[in-house]
C-alpha cells in the first residue's frame, strides 16, 4: 500500500486533511480542543465525508487562544475526551495519507495527547501544504494558510475552525497539485522527499 501511494500522482491522492483546534501554540503543553478532517479523492474534496468533533479540555481554555478560534469552555460541555475521540479519527483515516497546513504542530500536540492517554500515534504518510508551497513557490512573501488561499485563489470564508480550516487546506492542496509538476514534483513520493538541488 505504501509503495503505491509512493507512486500516485498528487493530484490523485486520496487522504485525508486534518486540522486542530487547540489551547495554546506550544506543542508541549497545549490540548486539542476540536479536531476537523476531511476527503480529499480524485482532485475533489468530499464535503460528505468528514470528521468533527470537540475535545474536552481538562483546563480552562485561555481567554487569546478563545480569541482566535471562538472555542469557549461552555462549548466543551459534555465533550467526549480525547481518548475516546482518537479511535474514531483513526478509523476515519484508515490507511489513507494525511495532509495539514503546518502538520507538524498538529501531530506533535496529538502525539502528546496520545501519551497522555496510553495511546500511540500511527506512521500515516504526511504531506504538508506549508512545505509543498515553498517548494512550488519559493518567492512567495508568505506562506500561511490564509496567504496560500489568496495567492491560489481559493475562497477563505471561515477560519480557525477544525472542519473548515481543513476544507481550505484540502483546497489549497489542490491548488498546489496542479502546480508542482512545474518543479518536478508529480507523485506523493517526490513530494515527501524532494530531490536535491
Amino acid at each position: 500500500m505504501r509503495e503505491i501511494l509512493r507512486h500516485t500522482p498528487l493530484f490523485a491522492i486520496e487522504a485525508v486533511v486534518l486540522d486542530t483546534e487547540t489551547t495554546g501554540m506550544e506543542p508541549r503543553s497545549a490540548r486539542i480542543v476540536e479536531i476537523g478532517a476531511v476527503v480529499v479523492a480524485d482532485g475533489s474534496v468530499r464535503l460528505e465525508e468528514s470528521f468533527r468533533s470537540f475535545v474536552a479540555a481538562p483546563q480552562p481554555i485561555p481567554t487569546a487562544a478563545t480569541a482566535i478560534h471562538g472555542i469557549s469552555d461552555a462549548d466543551l460541555a459534555g465533550a467526549p475526551r480525547f481518548e475516546a475521540v482518537f479511535p474514531d479519527l483513526v478509523g476515519f483515516i484508515g490507511g489513507r495519507a494525511v495532509i495539514g497546513h503546518t502538520i507538524g504542530f498538529d501531530l506533535a500536540v496529538m502525539k502528546r495527547e496520545c501519551a497522555l492517554a496510553g495511546l500511540s500515534l500511527p506512521a500515516w504518510p504526511i504531506l504538508d501544504t506549508r512545505l509543498l508551497a515553498e517548494l512550488a513557490a519559493p518567492t512567495l512573501a508568505g506562506f500561511s494558510l490564509d496567504s496560500l488561499a489568496a495567492w491560489l485563489e481559493v475562497p477563505a470564508e471561515t477560519r480557525h475552525r477544525a472542519l473548515a480550516d481543513a476544507v481550505l487546506t484540502a483546497r489549497v492542496y489542490l491548488g498546489l497539485a496542479s502546480r508542482l509538476p512545474e518543479v518536478g514534483l508529480r507523485t506523493v513520493g517526490e513530494a515527501q522527499a524532494p530531490p536535491a538541488a
